[in-house]
């Protein structure tokens, strides 16, 4: 079973697939059945979701708002304005405004046709949230498959990847849940470097294109995921071949890759004009997210240990599972563990041709020798925590109230080395040290371990898990704050959301390891039984399940009133008051939202906005709207381009509206009704009467451009 997953490849031509990688599995039987099942398991997980994926969504807050706003606005640019999309109506009269978020116009080629279909953003939302779990199951099923495993370790690998938490709770994320490119393009990368397939290259630039327009996220987890890939596979040994490389892209696999270098553009251009750019500040999840799972089983368990309150300190729910990381711990244990013949006698023939692989030395007595290793080992982690605790200064790691290690000076792991360095010393009568020796043994050990493992997954995917995970971590071990400037990993706010790369590394292992366990039960067996791969995801199944999911109403609720500007002359540009207190986000935030899906009624310039970031003259704008109508919310008005303010009545506090009806009667001149329908008001802002603002009263504030459509 090993050797069928990890393809020993002592010559250098490649190994032919155990089938073809892409038009094969295609057509399999196998593969309809996965896609069978993870539409099933979809179905099943989701409820009451999945039953009524036009009425109800995730209680995400504003956010979830912005995506049905966001996918409303790409199925309109499509028909409309498909060489500006970026150019969306919010934030007048910034440009790119699209780019303040995750645009998902490689999801909304999906939810478009659902929308021009029905009308029914919320259902088109809904729709791409869960076809991705079917994705990221179908799309880790044939990475499993071209990287070696039967069917029924890649059915596994697939339910861990699609419905294991890390992944699966951000189903309400929809820039964090639509990674499903990421194993189809791991897939298409293995394919060319394993046959060199000219096809397999261009199919691997298209699918990050693919990813890079469906989410930016999830742009950066395949560029990490395919440079460690291909960084993995030079290391052991792979020839670089540049030029041959670039010539099987050729300029098929550029135009394929230009998608992904288009749409990065409106973001660079944002990241210099409104700092578009992540920062350390609160990168770090708390310790608890890593072992917090709202699913059935691990609430009941944390509550049966006495750590129910986990739930309540996590930041996010990062746990996997149980039954995932004891299928990967198998995968390495299994893998691991030899039933042949005793260690060999070192032996190096003097001839130059170097260390017999599989020959171990021998030296000295075997307690001996486990006592000068121990020796070696804890001289080596003591020099590498002197040299850290030097340079940054104390350590101190914990676990809740527990101190798992402190060392607040260098000093004492100093001591600590020396002394652990004197007892290997004394110890070389009896067990040599042989620097000479062990380096040329080492380096003979390292080749031909590099010639058998390059193409292995078992090694790649582990290596995969821990590089997630290191960037995940926080401080002091966390790779993040040594990175993030790196483009790309910029504009990714939250470090831990490299836990769903992290995931499908652990997925692949939990396919091998269920593999490697079958094959010891079953070992005259060519493959498990399918009671035993039906237990397995039923377990898994188990321990995932939430459902029911807890859902809200969909609220698509547009005025009359501003329907009606949809029948006004263009372009125009729309304010609507009143606006909550900033400083109260989230009715603040909600707001906002709600104002955008209001424009949606016409598709014109608002200068409302919701998104990562908002623009400081919007900020003073918005305390401004709050006094509407005075001298200086009219002026702001005229300087941003406003062409009507809508007015909610039944927005105001009790008795709050007879005092503003009262101060528009007083700014008659400059505001004129124009529509009154149920409990909105229209008013057109007659900018030419207003005076001019005092000098540098709005310094700061770029010039005003004329709507566009």
């Amino acid at each position: 079973m090993g050797a069928a997953i990890e393809m020993p490849t002592d010559t250098p031509g490649p190994p032919s697939p155990p089938e073809p990688a892409v038009a094969g599995l295609a057509r399999g039987r196998g593969t309809w059945r996965a896609a069978l099942l993870y539409a099933v398991l979809t179905v099943a997980l989701t409820i009451p979701l999945s039953l009524r994926p036009g009425s109800r969504m995730l209680p995400t807050g504003p956010d979830g708002d912005l995506f049905v706003w966001t996918f409303a606005w790409n199925a309109h640019a499509f028909l409309h304005q498909p060489l500006s999309i970026f150019d969306a109506n919010i934030y007048h009269p910034r440009r790119h405004t699209l780019a303040y978020s995750e645009n998902l116009i490689g999801s909304a080629v999906i939810a478009a046709p659902v929308i021009w279909a029905t009308g029914n953003p919320v259902l088109a939302t809904n729709v791409v949230a869960l076809l991705s779990c079917l994705l990221c199951g179908l799309g880790t099923y044939v990475l499993a498959r071209r990287v070696g495993l039967g069917h029924a370790g890649a059915v596994v690998a697939g339910v861990v990847f699609a419905f294991a938490p890390p992944r699966f709770l951000r189903l309400g994320q929809l820039h964090l849940t639509t990674v499903q490119w990421l194993p189809f393009g791991l897939m298409f990368l293995h394919a060319y470097l394993d046959g060199g397939r000219r096809r397999d290259l261009r199919l691997a630039a298209g699918t990050f294109s693919l990813q890079a327009l469906t989410s930016g996220h999830g742009a950066v987890f395949l560029a990490v995921a395919m440079s460690a890939l291909c960084g993995y596979r030079l290391l052991l040994g792979e020839p670089r071949a540049l030029g041959r490389r670039a010539r099987d892209l050729g300029l098929t696999g550029a135009v394929l890759l230009l998608p992904a270098v288009l749409v990065l553009v409106p973001y660079r251009t944002l990241q210099s004009e409104v700092g578009l750019t992540r920062t350390l500040d609160n990168w770090e999840a708390t310790a608890s997210s890593f072992v917090a799972s709202p699913a059935h089983v691990h609430a009941r368990v944390l509550q049966l240990l006495g750590h129910a309150d986990i739930l309540g300190t996590a930041s996010a729910y990062l746990f996997p599972g149980y039954l995932p990381i004891l299928l990967a711990s198998s995968a390495l244990v299994l893998g691991t563990r030899r039933r042949d013949a005793p260690p060999v006698a070192s032996r190096h023939d003097g001839s130059g041709a170097g260390w017999r692989p599989g020959a171990v030395a021998a030296r000295g007595p075997a307690g001996w020798r486990r006592l000068a290793a121990a020796a070696e080992l804890i001289a080596v982690a003591c020099v590498g925590l002197a040299l850290y605790v030097t340079a940054y200064g104390p350590v101190r790691l914990r676990w809740h109230d527990t101190v798992l290690l402190s060392v607040r000076n260098a000093q004492r792991a100093w001591m600590l080395s020396l002394a652990a360095g004197a007892l290997r010393v004394a110890l070389a009568r009896v067990v040599p040290v042989e620097v000479g020796g062990r380096l040329r043994r080492g380096s003979g050990a390292l080749a031909a371990w590099a010639r058998s493992h390059r193409r292995s997954a078992l090694v790649f995917y582990a290596l995969l898990l821990l590089l997630g995970l290191w960037l995940s971590v926080g401080s002091p071990v966390g790779l993040w704050p040594y990175v993030y400037r790196l483009p790309g990993f910029n504009f990714i706010r939250v470090p831990s959301r490299f836990t769903i790369m992290a995931l499908l590394g652990l997925a692949v292992l939990s396919g091998i390891g269920f593999e490697r366990a079958a094959a010891r039960c079953w070992p005259r067996r060519p493959g498990a039984p399918r009671a035993a791969v039906a237990l397995v995801v039923a377990l898994l199944v188990a321990e995932f399940a939430l459902a029911p999911l807890e859902t809200v109403p969909a609220r698509m609720e547009v005025p009359p009133v501003d329907r009606w500007l949809a029948g006004r002359p263009t372009p125009f540009v729309v304010a609507e008051v009143p606006l909550p207190d900033p400083r109260h986000a989230g009715a603040f935030e909600r707001r906002q939202v709600a104002l955008m899906l209001h424009a949606t009624a016409h598709w014109q310039k608002t200068v409302h906005g919701y998104s990562g970031i908002r623009p400081p003259e919007h900020t003073a704008l918005y305390e401004a709207l709050r006094r509407f109508p005075d001298e200086d919310s009219l002026r702001q008005l005229a300087a941003f381009g406003v062409t009507y303010i809508v007015v909610h009545t039944a927005w105001y506090a009790t008795g709050e509206w007879e005092a503003v009806a009262a101060r528009l009667g007083g700014f008659a001149d400059r505001l004129r009704l124009e529509h009154v329908e149920g409990e909105g008001r229209v008013y057109s802002l007659r900018s030419a009467a207003v005076r001019p603002a005092p000098s540098g009263a709005r310094a700061g504030l770029p010039p005003a451009s004329p709507p566009a459509e």
